[in-house]
């Protein structure tokens, strides 16, 4: 009687590029080989795709009809053992489930008697030397990548303001785009003045045609191949290390610098006092706007009548000056009406109490249940692994189940590591953070100018603008703006019902006649 057999012939892009390797020539050579051993033929499954893992389409499909059609296949052939696989570990754990199958898997032009056992030696070569070949290909690439990138050449895809071309030598280089290039260097100039947010100037740029998601946008910030410099990222043997690049860059460092400290925290938004000498009698330096023509204020030091005296004045010279001594005190004296009074500290801090005793039983009661659901997934990966080593389940149904447990319990351990609570020293920084702000005039004038300035930035995160006796600011941190309308008293009005005795904010313009201002006399 005459075996039957199904043929599998595989080939890879690359593969059949460099070594020629044909699925037409492999699949000749099978059924000639068939023909000549008086093999009947069943199927014929062809594969384009990496011998990586099993996990290629063909293969899958070949795998589940065997399984569907048990006894009616004798043999699984192929050329050599490399079109079977290219992992060692996977190959033998196919080869166990072939065999339960009453299958044989065999190389023609490698044959193997694996009732010998001495063949088991070859078979592990045959297996072993293709994944090894594997290794060194990639292994060797990654060293070539890394070794251009330590020249400073940028030999992937070319990032956004930039366009792969070949230099005079053939080799890869990377060149502006014009275009976007020109959208770069508005972003990176938007977003160091500070006034506005990294996602209002994406979405300007994206309606102007410059699309990048907001992920990508906020790498594109980060990235110092706009300064012509490439990355490199750390290895066993190598620190992480930037390394200057042979392609010209869109902008230049100071501006690129700049936004980092800006993005990362380090420098408050629209703070020329960081750039210029610090002067403990100008704290407000950096966070004034000019009201005649928009450009910052800044402020210097006069010589007259035997002293010095102080001024904030405009960077273009149109002619704004005000004296440094009565802003500084006008604004001592607004820090008074953002401070909390005592009974709503005492308030606050019994909220507080409450919030805490709730939040760590909650807390508990949460990692119970994620404890509960851990358990049972270990429990299912554990069962997993025996039905695998019983042959109940074949290696392509394992690895996705195994991997899709794995992202389950991956979800839930990062869920228990990240849930939010109220602890003890959470609490004890909110009541500490709440006492300086219940003595805020106090500290602010006991400060040095460094934290003076931070807190001011704290607070009117938008650009102070002094203009008739008033002072304007189109942005004040939610949580002082709150504060300042919880001050307020209450009473009963003439029905006898309560209400705020005042309105909520006298700061606030009512909306409709123009954006909502910060506005307080000075």
């Amino acid at each position: 009687m005459n075996k039957k057999a199904i043929l599998y012939t595989r080939v890879s892009t690359d593969e059949q590029a460099i070594r020629g390797y044909s699925l037409n020539d492999q699949y000749e050579k099978l059924k000639a080989y068939c023909l000549i051993h008086n093999i009947e033929v069943v199927e014929h499954y062809r594969d384009d795709h990496s011998a990586k893992s099993f996990e290629r389409p063909a293969f899958k499909k070949l795998v589940e009809y065997l399984k569907q059609n048990k006894n009616k296949v004798d043999l699984l052939l192929f050329i050599k053992w490399d079109r079977f696989s290219r992992n060692a570990t996977e190959s033998y754990e196919m080869l166990k489930m072939l065999k339960h199958l009453d299958i044989e898997a065999q190389a023609i032009e490698q044959p193997l008697d694996l009732s010998i056992p001495e063949s088991k030696l070859m078979l592990a070569l045959f297996l072993a030397s293709p994944e090894v070949e594997n290794d060194r290909r990639s292994m060797n690439v990654s060293v070539g990548m890394r070794r251009a990138k330590k020249e400073g050449r940028w030999i992937v895809k070319a990032p956004k303001g930039y366009d792969n071309k070949r230099d005079e030598n053939n080799r890869p280089i990377i060149v502006p785009n014009k275009i976007e290039a020109e959208y770069i260097k508005q972003a990176f100039e938007a977003i160091s003045s500070g006034e506005v947010s990294q996602d209002s100037i994406r979405k300007k740029l994206n309606k102007e045609g410059f699309v990048c998601s907001k992920n990508n946008f906020s790498r594109l910030l980060r990235s110092p191949v706009y300064v012509g410099k490439i990355k490199l990222s750390a290895t066993k043997t190598e620190d992480e290390s930037i390394v200057k690049a042979i392609h010209e860059p869109i902008i230049d460092e100071e501006l690129f610098y700049t936004v980092q400290d800006i993005l990362e925290g380090k420098k408050a938004k629209n703070n020329l006092a960081k750039i210029h000498r610090a002067k403990p009698e100008l704290p407000l330096r950096g966070f004034l706007k000019c009201p005649r023509c928009g450009n910052k204020l800044t402020g210097s030091a006069s010589k007259g009548h035997g002293g010095r005296y102080f001024y904030y004045h405009c960077t273009k010279g149109c002619g704004e000056r005000v004296q440094a001594p009565v802003l500084n005190e006008k604004f001592h004296d607004l820090l008074y009406e953002i401070q909390p009074k005592e009974e709503i500290r005492n308030f606050y801090e019994s909220v507080l109490k409450d919030l805490l005793q709730d939040s760590e039983n909650g807390r508990k009661e949460n990692a119970k249940n994620i404890d509960s659901e851990i358990s049972k997934l270990q429990v299912r990966i554990a069962n997993l692994q025996d039905r695998l080593a019983d042959n109940q389940i074949g290696i392509g149904d394992y690895n996705s189940a195994k991997q899709r447990y794995d992202s389950q319990l991956r979800e839930l351990t990062d869920k228990k590591k990240n849930m939010v609570q109220l602890s003890k020293d959470v609490y004890e920084q909110l009541i500490t953070s709440f006492s300086f702000l219940g003595k805020l005039p106090y500290h602010y004038s006991k400060a040095s100018l460094d934290v003076k300035q931070k807190i001011i930035g704290s607070i009117f995160q938008g650009s102070l603008q002094f203009s008739e006796n008033k002072v304007r600011t189109f942005q004040i941190n939610k949580i002082a703006e709150f504060i300042r309308s919880i001050n307020k008293p209450f009473g009963r009005n003439e029905k006898g019902q309560f209400c705020e005795k005042t309105e909520l904010s006298h700061w606030v313009t009512p909306e409709g006649f123009k954006p909502p201002t910060f506005r307080t006399g000075i």
